[in-house]
C-alpha cells in the first residue's frame, strides 16, 4: 500500500479563509487543526494527497493561504472518480451529489475519513471492471489531471491494441457504429470515459450528477453523438434505436405515423425533433401533436439520459397525456403545476431529480419562478 494522506478543508464563505484542516492516513494518523504550517508538516513527503472535490475547491483556498503542493506530490480527487466507478443507481452510499455523507457537521477530519472509505471503494470498483474496460478506461484517461495520479497509485498501465476499435467492440449495438470516436476522443476523452461508464450501467435511469453537467458540459453532447444521432450510412444500433418507426413501434406499439392530405406531417415532426432541428409544427385538434413530441423524448431520453420539458397552461390537459402514458405501461413522465398539493410537487421534483422522468409537463406559474432553475 502506498503512503496516501487523505484531508479535508472548511472554509469561510465570506472571506474565504481556512478555518479548518483535518487529515488522515494509514495505519491511524490524523491530524485536526486551524494552523496551515503544522498542516504542511503533518504531509511531510507523502507522494500522494487525497479528498473528496480537492482539486477545484480544497486546494485552490489552500493555494491563496500559501500552500500548493509539490511538483511530484500526486493528486487523486475522489469526487471525480465517483460518477465513473459508481454510475448505477442506487448510486454509492457516501457520494451525495458534490458531497459526502458525514455523521457530523463540518468536521473536515471525519471527512478525510470518509474520503478514506470512499476511495478504497472506488480501487476494488475499478479492479471488479472487466479488463477490457479497464484499459479503455485507462487509454482514455491517463493523461488526464483528475485521473493519472489514480493511475498511478494502483499500478494500472494497459493499454488496448487500439482504443478506439477497443470502444467498438465493447460498446457493440450500445453507440453507433459510424460516429467518429478518435475525433472526439481527442476532444473530450473525460466525457467519453463518463457517457461509456453510463452506457455500461445498463439502468435507462442512471444518469450523471448535476455537478458533473456543469464542471464538464460537453458531457451531453459527446452522449448525444454517440448515441442519439442517426448516421447516414445507417447501423444496426441507429436502425434499432434512432429510427422514428422503429421508436414508434417499440414505444406505443403502432405500426405507422398518421398521414394529413397525403402529407407525413406527423412522421416529418417527429424526424425533425430526433435530428434536433428548430421546428413548428400545427395540427388540428385531434390529429395526434402529442406523439410528434412524446416520441423523441422518450427515444432521446432512453439513448441519452435527457430531459425534455413541456411548458403549457393547460394543467388539467398535462395529467392527462401523463396518465395515458402511465395507462400505456411509460412511467418516464411527470407533471409539476398548480393543482399538485405540496407532497406531490416534491415527489415530482424528486423523480425529476433522480432521472425518474424523460418527459416533465410544466404549467407556468408566478410562485414557480424558482422551478426550472431548481431543475437545472
Amino acid at each position: 500500500m502506498k503512503p496516501i494522506t487523505f484531508f479535508d478543508t472548511e472554509i469561510d464563505p465570506k472571506s474565504g479563509k481556512v478555518q479548518d484542516i483535518g487529515a488522515f492516513r494509514h495505519p491511524d494518523q490524523s491530524f485536526h487543526g486551524t494552523q496551515l504550517s503544522e498542516f504542511i508538516d503533518f504531509l511531510g513527503d507523502t507522494p500522494f494527497i487525497a479528498g473528496h472535490n480537492v482539486i477545484r475547491h480544497d486546494l485552490t483556498y489552500l493555494a491563496k493561504s500559501g500552500y500548493t503542493p509539490k511538483s511530484n506530490v500526486r493528486i487523486i480527487d475522489t469526487l471525480d472518480l465517483a460518477p465513473l466507478l459508481f454510475p448505477s443507481r442506487p448510486y454509492h452510499s457516501l457520494v451525495k451529489d458534490d458531497k459526502l455523507i458525514t455523521d457530523e457537521l463540518s468536521n473536515p477530519l471525519n471527512d478525510a475519513i470518509k474520503s478514506r472509505d470512499l476511495f478504497y471503494d472506488e480501487v476494488n470498483a475499478f479492479r471488479d471492471l472487466k479488463p477490457e474496460f479497464q484499459s479503455i478506461l485507462y487509454g482514455l484517461l491517463r493523461e488526464v489531471r483528475e485521473f493519472e495520479a489514480f493511475f498511478a497509485y494502483i499500478d494500472f498501465e494497459v493499454l488496448p491494441d487500439s482504443l478506439i476499435d477497443a470502444i467498438k467492440a465493447t460498446f457493440q449495438n450500445k453507440i453507433c457504429e459510424n460516429v467518429e470516436l478518435e475525433r472526439i476522443i481527442q476532444q473530450h476523452p473525460a466525457e467519453v470515459a463518463y457517457c461509456l461508464a453510463l452506457i455500461q450501467a445498463h439502468d435507462q435511469y442512471s444518469i450523471a450528477p448535476r455537478w458533473l453537467n456543469y464542471s464538464r458540459p460537453d458531457i451531453v453532447q459527446v452522449m448525444r453523438l454517440l448515441r442519439s444521432t442517426r448516421c447516414i450510412e445507417g447501423c444496426s444500433y441507429c436502425n434499432q434505436f434512432n429510427d422514428a418507426h422503429a421508436g414508434l413501434k417499440t414505444i406505443f406499439g403502432y405500426d405507422a405515423f398518421r398521414k394529413f392530405g397525403g402529407e407525413d406531417l406527423q412522421e416529418n415532426a417527429v424526424k425533425a425533433a430526433l435530428n434536433y432541428e428548430s421546428l413548428l409544427a400545427v395540427f388540428p385538434t385531434g390529429g395526434g401533436k402529442s406523439i410528434t413530441f412524446q416520441l423523441p423524448a422518450l427515444m432521446q431520453g432512453l439513448q441519452n439520459k435527457g430531459l425534455t420539458v413541456i411548458i403549457s397552461p393547460l394543467q388539467s390537459l398535462m395529467k392527462d397525456q401523463v396518465d395515458n402514458l402511465e395507462r400505456a405501461g411509460i412511467t418516464a413522465s411527470v407533471t409539476i403545476n398548480g393543482q399538485l398539493n405540496p407532497i406531490e410537487r416534491s415527489k415530482s421534483f424528486e423523480r425529476v431529480s433522480e432521472g425518474l422522468a424523460h418527459l416533465l409537463y410544466i404549467s407556468p406559474n408566478p410562485c414557480d419562478h424558482h422551478l426550472l432553475k431548481n431543475l437545472s
